[in-house]
């Protein structure tokens, strides 16, 4: 299935090359009207020819070339694309709000609309039932299609990835199943559940009600939730290779297989409410997002801020973006440390830097 979607994706770059350099304006990404945690604009704001074989919307393209890799930006669960340009509204105490979007941030710095790209791969009813969305293959190979799309529009043999929270595990999933990590040549990763949610304890990891939280898949081990791996043998549902730390698929050992890239992380440590909203392994809960260290993670900053996440069992009947339990209630959690941080994503592709030294001109608080 892949290849005939790619086919028909190459088929018209002709088209969208010539397309690309036409005199009138360029359309940028807009959020339109914003109320936490959403913007309000067209789902589909793809522009100049580009033309994703599938996926339900996104942005990027435009009546421009690309100089710089692409940046491919992919979007959280219950979130979709065109959040990328939502914009600061919250920061902890003491500290300046940044007044621009992630979009923004880098298109001041100097890149065009042919050089941002974005993808919303679940669909409205995906988002409206957070809860019910996993790593399997329709969702990966949506992924997985886009990263050779972009290439093909742009023309450029690598793309750089910035991935938050769900996108994160489904962007090295998918990067894993299609053999594309030559394809890349950065990585951020924002609060993804690379090491499992603690808070997916409570649940279990074979309950139906929250394939979220599931293990991994006997018959298909690319099929996986966010259930931490109990490391067991196969003869256990319990164990997930995605998330333990024994397996060639492990994602916190993702450096170690693909030395060629540089992995970069940004978290919220015990102020992110989805990862510490949990009794069971609250104390452990601080280090789900971070990869193992190697010499290809220059930096894995935690910018969280605020109030502690309560540590309580999360509520999967609720489990979305609008739970605030944590430091987006008052500064920086989950969503903040994806919204507040366009400077420090910019910095991160864009040098060599590494540790602290990856803040760049952010202006909120950095561990």
């Amino acid at each position: 299935m892949r290849s005939s979607k790619l086919f028909l994706c190459l088929s018209s770059f002709a088209v969208s090359f010539l397309t690309v350099f036409q005199s009138q304006d360029a359309m940028s990404l807009s959020c339109g009207s914003y109320s936490f945690p959403a913007c309000s604009a067209a789902e589909d704001q793809f522009d100049g020819g580009f033309t994703p074989p599938n996926g339900y919307g996104g942005f990027g393209g435009g009546q421009c070339s690309a100089s710089k890799t692409p940046v491919i930006f992919i979007h959280g669960n219950g979130d979709h694309a065109i959040n990328w340009d939502a914009p600061p509204t919250q920061t902890a105490q003491g500290y300046s709000l940044p007044n621009r979007s992630v979009y923004d941030e880098f298109k001041a710095q100097g890149y065009n609309d042919c050089e941002l790209f974005g993808i919303t791969y679940l669909s409205a009813q995906e988002r409206s039932l957070p809860g019910s969305n996993y790593h399997e293959q329709d969702k990966q190979e949506i992924l997985a299609d886009f990263i050779d799309s972009v290439k093909a529009y742009t023309g450029k043999s690598k793309v750089d990835i910035v991935a938050h929270s769900l996108g994160v595990s489904m962007a090295l999933s998918s990067l894993k199943r299609y053999g594309q990590w030559g394809s890349v040549r950065r990585f951020i990763n924002i609060a993804g559940a690379v090491r499992g949610l603690q808070s997916c304890r409570y649940v279990g990891y074979a309950n139906p009600l929250f394939p979220t939280c599931a293990g991994q898949n006997v018959f298909d081990s690319y099929t996986f939730g966010l259930h931490p791996s109990t490391g067991a043998f196969y003869v256990s549902w319990g164990r997930n290779d995605w998330t333990g730390s024994s397996s060639n698929k492990s994602m916190r050992r993702s450096p170690q297989y693909n030395s060629a890239v540089k992995f970069y992380t940004l978290h919220a440590g015990f102020r992110d409410q989805v990862h510490c909203s949990t009794l069971i392994g609250f104390s452990s809960c601080d280090s789900g997002a971070l990869f193992n260290s190697r010499s290809n993670v220059p930096a894995q900053l935690n910018v969280g801020a605020g109030s502690i996440a309560n540590t309580i069992d999360l509520d999967f009947d609720d489990f979305s973006p609008l739970n605030l339990l944590g430091g987006d209630a008052d500064g920086v959690g989950h969503f903040g440390a994806k919204i507040n941080t366009g400077a420090i994503l910019y910095k991160m592709l864009s040098s060599n830097c590494s540790g602290a030294a990856c803040a760049g001109q952010y202006s909120g608080p950095v561990q």
